[in-house]
């Protein structure tokens, strides 16, 4: 008789407790799970941009399947090369990965042993918290303040030791949408020489950088993404900004061709539409402004941000409740219990256009 097989036998003994990361729901799931009709179904849970895409990006990536069968470019580098010329950059160098997760990955593998610690400040992205465990390491949770959702200085610092290799800061903080003290960031960075992440995945919509830190700094990296202010979700392609003298042993830890020559056209194309990111960049502005009116006009709880959503405090209802209320509704939003420390009363919308907008408060004021 042919023995079983047992799957757990040559597994590393952490992945037995791991969770998969939660992504946001689907039109499709939503739409068979409530029996609605697909085109009913707005989907503002994962805040991408619900304008599309660049027409040039699109052009552009349609142009390179005729050579889809010609590996691209190792690296990306004509994208890199590209960002560093937009950017005026001298001892930073770019590198290019299939989504921000990829560029997590790289840098587990340069600094992160079994054993190892990452400073990580909930509520915030999950995938920080995944990428330290799959490496073996351990994340120290050291929660943004209750109030003002900004970083506990104080107690990161303390919470530094000799095992410490990264520490994750998201700025705007996903999933709250403020931009974090700039002061405080320095005063990590200038208090420490342990690598410090900035997670920038939405600060196009804030007109605010930090790249130009790293000349100061050169152990902090900040993470950027093509996914939300220029519509390329689909593509993934995330990318950071690196210390020339980080960037060769960076290098020697990558996995080629991670990047597809549709994704690399497109980004490409999608950095000359300045016409399509001033025009989300208005959509989400106007849109911020609604809903502060309408939420302070119902007198709802909710926060300030600096990206292309915004979070309602739920408590003492759990935002999982409401999410669902919702979903039934046909209006996909994304409930926080995964990103920890008081993610559980925190419901996520992306912002959209007026009438998406109009769409989501219309049903709020029913729920609640």
């Amino acid at each position: 008789m042919k023995k079983q097989f047992d799957a757990k036998k040559n597994l590393r003994s952490l992945i037995y407790d791991l969770h998969q990361y939660t992504a946001g729901k689907s039109i499709e799931e939503i739409a068979k799970k409530y029996n609605l009709d697909p085109k009913d179904i707005l989907k503002l849970g994962s805040n991408e941009n619900i304008l599309g895409a660049s027409t040039k990006a699109i052009k552009a990536a349609k142009a390179s399947l005729e050579k889809v069968n010609i590996y691209p470019e190792v690296t990306s580098e004509s994208l890199s090369n590209k960002l560093k010329s937009l950017h005026k950059l001298k001892n930073i160098e770019v590198v290019i990965g299939n989504g921000m997760d990829y560029i997590f990955e790289m840098l587990a593998r340069l600094f992160l042993d079994n054993g190892d610690e990452t400073i990580i400040c909930p509520p915030t992205f999950s995938c920080y918290e995944l990428t330290t465990l799959w490496a073996g390491a351990k994340p120290k949770y050291i929660p943004l303040k209750k109030d003002s959702y900004q970083l506990d200085v104080p107690k990161i610092l303390k919470a530094i030791n000799k095992k410490t290799k990264i520490i994750f800061i998201c700025s705007p903080n996903n999933p709250t949408g403020n931009l974090i003290n700039d002061e405080d960031i320095e005063k990590i960075l200038k208090s420490t020489d342990k690598i410090v992440f900035l997670d920038e995945a939405y600060i196009e919509f804030s007109r605010k950088s930090h790249v130009n830190w790293i000349e100061k700094y050169p152990h902090l990296i900040i993470g950027r993404t093509f996914s939300k202010i220029y519509g390329l979700a689909g593509f993934r392609v995330g990318y950071a900004f690196i210390h020339k003298d980080l960037y060769k042993h960076y290098m020697n830890a990558v996995t080629p061709f991670t990047v597809t020559r549709p994704s690399q056209a497109a980004t490409l194309a999608a950095l000359d539409d300045k016409k399509f990111v001033n025009r989300s960049i208005k959509m989400v502005t106007e849109g911020k402004e609604y809903y502060y009116k309408e939420f302070k006009r119902l007198g709802f709880n909710f926060f300030q941000t600096d990206s292309n959503y915004i979070a309602l405090n739920t408590y003492p209802k759990k935002s999982k409740e409401i999410s669902l209320k919702l979903l039934k509704k046909g209006i996909i939003v994304r409930e926080c219990s995964t990103f920890g420390y008081g993610g559980e009363y925190i419901l996520r919308i992306t912002i959209g256009e007026e009438k998406h907008n109009k769409r989501v408060i219309d049903a709020l004021t029913k729920l609640l």
